[in-house]
């Protein structure tokens, strides 16, 4: 096969040229050179000379602390008995005292000599003939201090750190930087080891982790953990979780403010509704107590209508009595009169005189009968008219007064009616010719232009635009700029309510503001005015509106306008309402809206159906007013129709109230005959004819003395008859007027104050449930009902008392429970108490809650949710979807490692005959930890479709879920986060061993388990080699020209036969690499034909190293001295 790089010369690459070391473990006070002079070498000697103390100072050169393994040829993997510290003071051996019984440390230097050190490696890159000399220097003051150089030029320690160069205060870092231009001196090793790491074109860290792993390692392993730890990059997962962390805590909080929110709305719930409950109560305790305090004036009130309906009855019974006695005694009256004429006449028997008498009283009651038939005729026409009986008799007569009264009292509600009915008209007169007068305006300023908006807000905007000096299209109202599309004219009602008020908005340029804030401020506009400052891209980058089905999607904005970026982004932001009468579609819509007008905002629903608000005349939108200038001139038509028949109305009732007024008059006329005897004329009739009798028996009878005697015996025992009644009736006269006056007394003393509607109608439900509607027709009945009534009242106030004391106290509790909340909600929520500090849990602050609830329903929860998935959408789902892209981007990073790994291992012979060549590979792995965890990430990351364009909440809710889930588990488990996120685990990795001949794979190796001890070194040794090629860059064409090509391996050839051992060096060499081969003298054969130097390490009195170089010429003339110095030492 070919050699690995056949462009790659063996002058590529930095090469180290030589190493000196000044002050190091048992290389004491002289300057030590190792030349190697860019070839591959040997390093050899007795055990324990000093060849690993070289070998660590390179490896101190070239590998960070943490990384850097010494003493590796010892067998142990990481040796505790030497560092820095103990190579700076030069530990060499223990002595023990037999003075203090304790061992002691031997040490070359000594504090009070203020030794440093000095460890410098010089490399070369003959190709692009570029340098670079990499120092450390070393001195004690108080602790070990470091400095680490790297410089361009080419230094060495005796002229540039020793001979006085070296000073504890610094100076030797200024002189050092003044004499050689870009030379970098810095305490910080990762800092050093970045500025060579770039010089010699190192992939990253694990190339001087590799470094490391090349001087000790004799046998692979575990092939996994080779790969995954030292060829393989360790990604900075950690730092991808945490800023997917901190998109997560920002959603979290935002969740959190949702969750706060609901917590709230749940705690707050029962209390709103204890709240109702609690003031139906209170409410039920004060109409009680009304219903209480206003039973005595309603039940005295119908005490008094039952005492005023007994006292008519007695008023008619007196007036019956009264004017009985009155007949009585104008009876009396004549018969007195007549008995003293009979008297007279008898004592001077005239019967002339008698008869004259007669004559004359004859005449009197003719007066009398003539006078009372005319007021007979006139009751009996005022009776005609009003349609009651004519010549009544005296309980007819009464009769008729309750007809009459009766009648009257329907007139004069009546003619009341009419009253109100005819202000009522004029009043309603009034306002149409008001709103004519309106409509007149409004269609004259709409002929002379073409929008919808009303005329009050017109005049403004003229008052303004004059002040201004621009014209009035400078300052439109929205409305104006936006219509309804002629195609969505059945969704034309729902939209108009929606974007009614925003239509009203006037829309004021940037640089009009000043001017038009001072003008309102300083003038009363006498209506509502809201105006926004639309300012130069003041608008958010445009968005597509959210549904097919959108309101925005049904109108259209007014061409050429410049506020056209300004109405879609407001429009966007505010009314991305979802057109639906699909109650399903508006239910799990976030915004929605039916042809009906019912709306959804999240949680607030709204329909409002209020006069006015869905007539076409009341629209706003639209830049032609045409048809709402029609609907303006049908309006005007039926408000003059309507003005024509208010005006009919009123004449008509004008008419009613005349045709009321003449009955009422008449009725006065009627009811002014309130006695009886002023139209009885009947009686007077009988006595004419009793008169008329005595005159005939007078003038027929002879014995005329006789006729008088008998006459008087007849009128006195009539007189005494009539003395009689009249005795009586004076009886029940004066029962009945004692009757009336204690009824009238007990009328007078009860208090009844008037009762409004709604008092009355508190009485009438309560009497109601007490089936107490009947009225009473008795006192007694009535003071019955009272009792009821009253027992009734005490018992449910004391119930209502107790109920409403027992929901106060669940109210106080709950709200003690809200403003001091359990140790669970205080820990989850620790802003709470910012929102109850204001708040006291008793019940006059139940208004404040409510204003609380409302705030966080209405307002604070929907701001928190559209934040929420504003976040969501814009940050987390972004930061989920780019840390799962690049979680599996590993992967493929890896895989793509593993391809450039196989280009040089396909390019090596592993064995021969026949020959083979080695290939890496990967599969997953079947661990069901990072199994579950792919499972929860692939469940975090969104169905765009499903998300974005189906705005499923639910699914977005899932989504949150599974996100929480994820970061959850990642965040509290850091041992199995940083396993299933360190994408090497999720692979297994082996090599195939396939024949050169046919490509043909036929062996695969896990470990090294199963391979003897040589076949162990060689696969080790070949998947090094390939590392190194990786990380060092040698197989990548921009960097193998100054990449670093050098290693050492010590102990290199223990335990290998010498087939192996050729293997590695002719490996080696196929890598173009300059090696440095550690080991003792008896294995010198094997590396011999490979190398170009011998550097021979000897220990002087166990306590100082030295160290020679030699050309193989050189060391094989002096080969046996060699071998009897290593004996020696």
């Amino acid at each position: 096969m070919s050699t690995l790089f056949n462009s790659d010369s063996k002058e590529s690459g930095f090469r180290l040229h030589y190493l000196e070391i000044y002050n190091w473990g048992t290389f004491h006070n002289k300057i030590y050179r190792l030349n190697t002079n860019g070839n591959t070498s040997l390093l050899t000697g007795a055990n324990g000379s000093g060849k690993t103390t070289l070998i660590d100072a390179l490896l101190t050169l070239l590998v960070p602390a943490g990384k850097r393994f010494y003493n590796q040829s010892s067998g142990t993997e990481q040796r505790k008995d030497r560092g820095e510290e103990s190579y700076f003071w030069g530990y060499y051996g223990k002595t023990f005292s037999e003075d203090s019984l304790q061992s002691k440390t031997e040490q070359l230097r000594h504090k009070e000599n203020n030794p440093y050190s000095v460890l410098l490696a010089y490399f070369y890159n003959a190709a692009t003939m570029h340098q670079i000399t990499l120092a450390q220097v070393r001195w004690h003051s108080g602790e070990l201090k470091r400095q680490y150089i790297v410089s361009p030029h080419k230094l060495n320690i005796n002229d540039h750190f020793g001979n006085g160069k070296f000073d504890i205060k610094g100076d030797w870092k200024k002189r050092l930087r003044l004499e050689f231009p870009k030379t970098e001196i810095t305490d910080s090793f990762k800092e050093y080891s970045a500025l060579f790491s770039n010089i010699f074109g190192l992939r990253s860290e694990k190339a001087l982790s590799l470094f490391n792993q090349t001087v000790g390692i004799k046998v692979l392993g575990d092939l996994n953990t080779f790969i995954r730890g030292q060829m393989l990059e360790e990604t900075d997962a950690e730092a991808e979780f945490i800023k997917l962390r901190e998109n997560y805590d920002s959603l979290l909080s935002s969740h959190r403010a949702i969750e706060k929110d609901e917590t709230q709305l749940k705690m707050l719930g029962p209390i709103i509704d204890n709240k109702t409950a609690w003031q139906q109560l209170q409410d039920r305790n004060r109409e009680l107590q009304m219903l209480q305090d206003i039973l005595p004036t309603w039940f005295n009130k119908q005490e008094k209508d039952i005492l005023e309906k007994e006292l008519e009855i007695l008023q008619k019974e007196q007036t019956v009595t009264t004017s009985a006695l009155s007949g009585i005694n104008e009876h009396l009256q004549s018969l007195n009169l007549r008995k003293d004429e009979l008297i007279a006449q008898k004592a001077n028997n005239s019967v002339d005189e008698q008869l004259r008498s007669i004559e004359k009283s004859i005449h009197y009651e003719q007066k009398a009968l003539e006078a009372k038939r005319n007021k007979m005729e006139e009751y009996n026409m005022l009776a005609d008219r009003l349609e009651l009986a004519p010549n009544p008799d005296e309980q007819q007569f009464h009769e008729n007064i309750t007809g009459a009264e009766q009648l009257k009292g329907g007139h004069d509600k009546q003619l009341e009616t009419l009253q109100e009915e005819i202000f009522h008209h004029k009043s309603s007169l009034a306002a149409e010719r008001s709103q004519a007068s309106r409509l007149e305006e409004e269609i004259d300023s709409f002929l002379h232009r073409k929008n919808n908006i009303p005329y009050e807000l017109i005049r403004i905007r003229q008052q303004l635009a004059e002040m201004l000096d621009v014209q009035e299209d400078d300052l439109p109202f929205a409305g104006e700029l936006i219509r309804v599309k002629d195609a969505e004219i059945h969704w034309e009602n729902a939209i108009e309510k929606v974007l009614h008020n925003f239509g009203l908005r006037l829309l004021v340029p940037e640089e009009y503001i000043m001017d038009i804030n001072r003008y309102i401020n300083s003038n009363n506009l006498q209506t509502r005015l809201v105006y926004h400052k639309v300012e130069e891209e003041s608008y958010t980058m445009l968005r597509m509106p959210s549904e097919k089905e959108s309101l925005l999607q049904k109108i259209d904005i007014k061409p050429g306008t410049i506020f056209k970026e300004w109405l879609q982004s407001q429009l966007l932001d505010q009314f991305d309402y979802t057109c639906t009468d699909d109650m399903a579609v508006f239910n799990r819509s976030r915004k929605a809206v039916t042809s009906n007008g019912l709306t959804r905002q999240a949680t607030r629903h709204e329909k409002d159906d209020r006069p006015n608000r869905g007539q076409k005349n009341n629209y706003v939108l639209g830049w032609n007013n045409k048809n709402k200038l029609r609907l303006l001139k049908e309006e005007q038509d039926e408000c003059n129709n309507n003005i024509a028949t208010i005006q009919h109305s009123i004449s008509q009732l004008e008419d009613s109230r005349k045709a009321v007024t003449t009955i009422n008059t008449l009725l006065n006329a009627f009811l002014s005959l309130r006695n009886y005897s002023e139209i009885s004329w009947q009686s007077h009739a009988g006595v004419i004819e009793s008169f008329t009798r005595e005159k005939t028996q007078l003038l027929q009878t002879s014995d005329k003395y006789q006729v008088i005697c008998d006459q008087l015996d007849d009128i006195t025992a009539q007189l005494h008859a009539r003395e009689k009644e009249k005795e009586r009736t004076l009886q029940e006269k004066g029962r009945l007027d004692d009757k009336a006056a204690e009824k009238l007394r007990h009328f007078n003393q009860l208090k009844v104050n008037k009762l409004d509607d709604i008092s009355l109608q508190y009485i009438l439900e309560y009497l109601t449930d007490l089936s107490l509607t009947e009225p009473a027709e008795t006192a007694i009945e009535l003071a019955s009902y009272r009792k009821r009534a009253d027992d009734n009242m005490k018992a449910t106030m004391q119930d209502a008392m107790r109920q409403s004391a027992e929901k106060e106290a669940e109210i106080t509790r709950q709200l003690s429970a809200f403003v001091m909340p359990p140790k669970a909600i205080h820990d989850a929520y620790p802003d709470w108490l910012g929102d109850v500090t204001d708040l006291q849990p008793h019940v006059k602050y139940l208004e404040e809650f409510t204003s609380l609830y409302e705030r966080i329903k209405f307002q604070r929860l929907i701001e928190h949710k559209e934040r929420f998935r504003k976040y969501m959408d814009t940050s987390m789902l972004n930061a989920i979807t780019n840390y799962r892209a690049w979680i599996y981007g590993q992967e493929d990073l890896i895989r793509e490692v593993m391809e450039d790994l196989n280009e040089p291992l396909r390019n090596i012979t592993f064995n021969k005959n026949p020959d083979t060549y080695l290939q890496l590979e990967c599969r997953h792995v079947k661990d069901v930890e990072i199994r579950n965890f792919k499972e929860k990430l692939s469940n975090a990351v969104p169905d765009s479709f499903k998300y974005h364009q189906e705005k499923d909440e639910a699914y977005g809710d899932e989504l949150f879920n599974n996100i929480k889930l994820l970061i959850t588990e990642l965040q509290q488990n850091e041992a199995w986060r940083r396993k299933v996120t360190d994408v090497r685990n999720w692979l297994d990795f082996g090599a195939k061993e396939f024949y050169i001949a046919d490509n043909k794979a036929f062996k695969y190796y896990e470990d090294t388990a199963s391979l003897s001890g040589g076949e162990k070194a060689q696969f080790t040794y070949t998947i090094l080699g390939a590392a190194i090629a990786y990380q060092f860059g040698i197989n990548e064409a921009n960097r193998q020209h100054r990449s670093l090509r050098f290693i050492t391996v010590d102990e290199a050839f223990s335990k290998l036969d010498p087939e192996k051992s050729h293997y590695l060096m002719e490996y080696c060499g196929q890598l173009n690499l300059q090696l440095l081969v550690v080991t003792p003298l008896d294995k010198l054969n094997i590396a011999e034909p490979y190398i170009h130097a011998c550097h021979f390490v000897a220990n002087k009195n166990k306590r100082d190293s030295v160290v020679y170089n030699f050309t193989m010429e050189e060391y094989r003339d002096r080969k046996k001295e060699f071998e009897s110095m290593a004996v020696m030492s």
